[in-house]
């Protein structure tokens, strides 16, 4: 395992602000409502979403599919564009990897990652890391339970013999003290999959940590001055998986600039601008500007703003209500006195709000042309939908029977309509299919 050299610098304090910003969010997110409802909850028990006062179930799955399509164009825009910042800056692993470097620092000093640390230190700082570990694992548990519940039932010793959360805790905790105390950057070479085909995106005009083989090489060889590179192999020591950048792109490179900062200080002293840079390959070679757009570029922006919009369109079209409404198999089509036909259906209808919903039910006439009569199961009046609720109703629907010459299939179908009275925006439709079996009255 690599512990890499501290190394100070701007990228370096930018990318401490920009891990305090992401710490505040993982850390906080569970803690947060929106309307006295949780920020974002995945409740897997209940089988319920919680996101920014807005309630999901698995029957809208295709935004979770429209979440991962923007997720992976993202990826492959901003790769294409600025290379792995996602890697350097973003990642669970290196930011979880620059705090506990943090907490080893401050427990041993300029001793951490040195085979002769202080061993009482040395036990200390796994015991801090334990620790971090299992309020980290505490805090990923909280995406999908309710955080106060858990702490006070751990505070008070009154863990339910059903709760699923300790074991959970225990198995995150202990994967992430794993990998932060024996893994690290293991896991960036051999087992992260998007090390595996960044290169693919990536082209000579990608805006990424870059060597300057022109300015830098041949290196300087003893004293003997060649190219600038003076040899010094600080981009080496700083770097968190400990491949040099001077060997060009390679799979275990973050780009998480610490050889920039490294770089930066070296040939500083020589009075030069750093080797190292946020630049491109093409820049370097033949000294033109980044070409921003390019045919790469421009496909992934398309296709990512077209997926984002279209996600946008379907969210605010969204109605908080899933309806499945189909023929009841108890009961079947029948024909009725005065020449009607009776068909029954069973309808269940989920409230994904948090606002109760006096629901109304009209249905349009059929293709027959004949008039139909609709009971919500013996009464014709409308249904009080709790918040948050489910609830399985029966829909009678009458309408009157066509002579059998006249059919010209025995199945036509309804539109019903399912709104709220007090809410024109909130209402649902679904198409019913209505059976018209034979009458033998009617020639």
């Amino acid at each position: 395992m690599v512990i890499s050299r501290h190394m100070p610098g701007k990228l370096r304090n930018a990318r401490y602000l920009v891990e305090l910003i992401l710490a505040f969010i993982y850390f906080g997110i569970p803690w947060m409502t929106f309307n006295g409802h949780p920020l974002m909850r995945l409740d897997i028990p209940a089988r319920k979403f919680h996101l920014l006062g807005n309630m999901y179930i698995p029957q809208e799955g295709y935004f979770l599919h429209l979440f991962l399509a923007v997720m992976g164009l993202s990826l492959f825009f901003f790769t294409s564009l600025i290379g792995r910042v996602w890697c350097g800056w973003a990642c669970p692993q290196t930011v979880f990897t620059d705090f506990f470097d943090v907490i080893g620092r401050l427990i041993l000093g300029k001793k951490y990652g040195k085979k002769d640390a202080p061993l009482i230190q040395t036990i200390l700082l796994h015991v801090i890391w334990i620790v971090f570990s299992l309020v980290s694992g505490f805090h990923f548990v909280a995406y999908f339970a309710e955080p106060s519940e858990m702490l006070n039932e751990i505070l008070s010793f009154k863990i339910s013999p059903d709760a699923y959360y300790p074991y959970a805790i225990g198995f995150f905790a202990g994967l992430l003290y794993l990998d932060m105390s024996f893994v690290r950057e293991q896991f960036c070479k051999f087992a992260c999959p998007y090390a595996r085909f960044q290169t693919v995106m990536m082209d000579a005009d990608t805006f990424n940590v870059t060597y300057d083989y022109k300015r830098g090489e041949p290196r300087r060889q003893k004293k003997v001055k060649i190219g600038d590179c003076t040899a010094c192999n600080m981009c080496l020591v700083v770097c968190p998986t400990g491949v040099d950048i001077r060997e060009g792109l390679n799979v275990g490179c973050i780009a998480c600039a610490k050889c920039v900062d490294a770089c930066t200080v070296q040939m500083g002293k020589e009075g030069k601008k750093s080797l190292i840079n946020y630049d491109s390959l093409g820049r370097i070679e033949s000294n033109k500007k980044v070409r921003w757009f390019r045919p790469r570029t421009i496909l992934y922006g398309i296709l990512l703003l077209a997926v984002s919009i279209f996600s946008v369109i379907l969210i605010y079209k969204r109605i908080p209500m899933y309806v499945r409404a189909l023929p009841d198999r108890k009961i079947l089509p029948m024909v009725i006195p005065g020449h009607l036909v009776r068909n029954f259906y069973e309808v269940r209808l989920i409230n994904i709000s948090y606002v109760d919903r006096k629901l109304s039910f009209e249905l349009d006439s059929p293709s027959t042309g004949k008039s139909v009569n609709l009971r919500v199961g013996t009464e014709e009046s409308g249904l009080l939908l709790k918040a948050n609720s489910e609830q399985v109703i029966r829909l009678i629907v009458e309408a009157e029977n066509i002579p059998k010459s006249q059919k010209s299939s025995k199945t036509y179908h309804v539109n019903l309509r399912i709104f709220d009275p007090k809410d024109t925006s909130f209402i649902k439709k679904v198409k019913l299919p209505l059976n018209l079996p034979d009458d033998p009255e009617l020639n």
